[in-house]
């Protein structure tokens, strides 16, 4: 853990000193004045990441300013979170945090994770259990059969925290023990699903959907409270005898510390009218993505309930700083 604080934490705070008179002089100022950034802890291509790139041509639109979706992935979001944290808060650059994210630095940092400043929530995403096509299982019950038959075969994907915590839950849930494969993000861990190197993933609807439309995967159940319309003939994890999966899938904005609360406000206030753009109405509900565009207040009750959410799986499930 030292050597972790060492190699970019410490060095922050020398820079966080100088950063908040900046911010001080930012909240005055037109926004945005120049292009934003917004930084993303995965790799391109993944759901997070399309939804980020659709939300940054919104705000184009909207400010007139260029919006840059710069990928940041690896650390388990630490080095995404670096540059953010060290950026000036000016508010034009932004972290696009995603559930995991958040429970991660938490993780690895504890109280000393950077004091981020809530902008506002985007909106989150519905989670399915995929397996590969190559699989006989056809229903969840089938693959825990298949699961309890060859007890520690069968291999479970995740490229998040989030991912982990639904797989962890099911194999709890279901008494049956799987191999867990780290991958980067959803854009690496599908190939290898869908060539059976990996047997199961439980990652958002968007990111496999196209996949099982096309035969690639298939789509065992979803882990929403109810069918939605999109999918009526699947069912979910309840309704498969396994509820209580509960993978947080929260897309929303964080700014550098020190950023003015008002220009946070300022921020936020943007964002909802850039969410409210029917072009990506239309791309998130064809990525199941339900929008929330809550402003800074409303996500920093958001992020406390979700920390304590986080911190209680930690603890169950023994989740050390090192997993993803």
């Amino acid at each position: 853990m030292k050597a972790w604080f060492g190699s970019w934490l410490l060095p922050l705070l020398a820079l966080l000193g100088a950063c908040a008179s900046q911010g001080a002089a930012a909240a005055d100022k037109p926004y945005p004045a120049r292009s934003v950034r917004l930084v993303l802890p995965f790799p391109a291509g993944g759901p997070s990441d399309l939804a980020a790139r659709g939300f940054a041509r919104s705000l184009e639109r909207l400010t007139g300013q260029p919006v840059i979706v710069d990928n940041r992935p690896g650390g388990n979001g630490v080095i995404a979170a670096r540059q953010v944290a060290a950026a000036a808060p000016d508010g034009h650059t932004l972290l696009w945090a995603t559930s995991s994210t958040q429970a991660q630095l938490r993780l690895q940092a504890g109280a000393a994770a950077p004091a981020f400043v809530p902008v506002g929530s985007i909106g989150k995403f519905a989670f399915g259990m995929f397996v590969s096509p190559a699989q006989e299982a056809n229903t969840v019950a089938d693959f825990v059969a298949q699961a309890r038959a060859h007890p520690g075969r069968l291999n479970v994907a995740t490229s998040t925290l989030s991912e982990y915590k639904a797989a962890a839950q099911f194999m709890q849930a279901s008494g049956i023990r799987m191999v867990r494969v780290p991958y980067k993000g959803a854009a690496q861990a599908l190939p290898d699903l869908m060539q059976d190197r990996v047997q199961v993933n439980f990652l958002p609807l968007a990111a496999g959907l196209q996949y099982v439309r096309a035969g690639k995967l298939k789509l065992l159940a979803t882990l929403q409270a109810k069918r939605g319309d999109s999918l009526p003939d699947t069912p979910t994890m309840a309704e498969s005898g396994y509820g209580g999966l509960t993978p947080p899938g929260w897309q929303f904005l964080l700014a550098p510390p020190n950023t003015p609360r008002t220009l946070a406000s300022r921020i936020a206030a943007l964002a909802g009218q850039a969410l409210q753009e029917p072009e990506l109405r239309g791309q998130y509900a064809k990525q199941l993505l339900e929008v929330d565009s809550g402003g800074p207040d409303a996500l920093a009750e958001l992020m406390k309930n979700e920390t304590a959410a986080w911190e209680q799986f930690f603890r169950d499930y023994d989740i050390r700083p090192d997993s993803n």
